[in-house]
Order: C-alpha cells, then sequence, then structure tokens
C-alpha cells in the first residue's frame, strides 16, 4: 500500500495555512509597523541633523577663519519644492517659505546653512523624509526653520503614529514633531 498525501489532504492543509497567515496579517498590522519606523526614521533624521548644526554653530563661532552662513530673514525652508505651507501643516505669517528636495549641505538644499564649510561637520547630503509627498491631505516633509538671530532655529517633521511625541516635545505645534534651539519659531 502506497504511504502519502492525497489532492483533497494537500488542499486542505494549504487552506488552513493561508487562513492562519490571513489572521496573522491581521493581528500583526504591517501597515502600523512600518508607520512606526518611519516615525523613528524621522526623529533620528532631525535628532542627528540638530546635532549636525549645534556642532557647525560651536565651529563657526569658535574658528573666525569659518564664514557663518545663516538665515538673513525669518526662513522656513521644506524639503520639497513647494513655496507654500504643505498641505495639513500649520501657516504663520513672517517667514519667507522656500521649499526644495536637494539635499545638498553647502546652503542650497533645504537647510539653508552652508554646513560643508565647517571642518567638524560629517554630514555628505541632508536626510529627506522617508515618504517626503503629501498623502490623503497631510504632507510629511521635513522642513528647517530659521530667524536672523544667529542659532535660533527649529526642524520639523509630521509624524504618522506617535501623536505622543509630536504633543511633549516640548515644541508649540501639536501636530509637528520638533526639535532645535528654539521650538517656538514655527
Amino acid at each position: 500500500m502506497k504511504k502519502g498525501f492525497t489532492l483533497i489532504e494537500l488542499l486542505i492543509v494549504l487552506a488552513l495555512i493561508s487562513i492562519l497567515a490571513g489572521i496573522l496579517i491581521v493581528v500583526i498590522k504591517p501597515q502600523e509597523i512600518f508607520r512606526r519606523a518611519r516615525d523613528t526614521q524621522r526623529k533620528g533624521d532631525l535628532s542627528n541633523l540638530q546635532r549636525v548644526i549645534d556642532t557647525y554653530l560651536a565651529d563657526v563661532t569658535q574658528n573666525p577663519n569659518i564664514s557663518i552662513t545663516w538665515c538673513t530673514t525669518p526662513t522656513i525652508s521644506f524639503s520639497s519644492p513647494t513655496t507654500a505651507f504643505p498641505s495639513g501643516w500649520p501657516t504663520t505669517t513672517g517667514y519667507t517659505v522656500t521649499g526644495t528636495t536637494s539635499i545638498a549641505i553647502n546652503g542650497t538644499g533645504w537647510v539653508r546653512v552652508n554646513l560643508g564649510s565647517s571642518t567638524l561637520v560629517n554630514l555628505s547630503a541632508l536626510p529627506l523624509d522617508p515618504i517626503n509627498r503629501t498623502i490623503s491631505g497631510i504632507g510629511y516633509f521635513y522642513a528647517f526653520v530659521c530667524t536672523s538671530n544667529i542659532g535660533e532655529y527649529e526642524l520639523d517633521a509630521r509624524l504618522e503614529e506617535d501623536t505622543n511625541s509630536m504633543q511633549n516635545d516640548g515644541g508649540n505645534q501639536n501636530t509637528l514633531y520638533e526639535v532645535g534651539a528654539n521650538k517656538n519659531l514655527y
């Protein structure tokens, strides 16, 4: 007598595996995991960029051979090719709004500071938001806000899942994650 599985038995096993895989996908919620991962990347990017800007400021204030490039007028620069406030972002007056997807560190990127002029800064390119576009009326971009006061800046991002971090970051916008020397600029 032959031992083995019949076609019916194999189909039943495959159906059960498919049902279990479907249940597992519903329970795990992979889209939620991806949103959390993107939020973690956003927070890490802005934290690293804050350290880079602070290092640049320390270097240029202690080294007279480096000419400082800083905002001449209050500016908000977005990591998108916009010249207006992105969808879902708060609007404000008194700031020049610029946008570019440029990741250049020479002051022409979305951070309007020549970070490349510092010998202490080790950064080859500016980060971009993992989505860096508008989805369902919400703009997911990074923003650099600065005033003409040297060293007064803020970095912003829109998070997808982590509303607690946006509300408890010490800034004045509950819908943005804010880091920087002055979290109340924007």
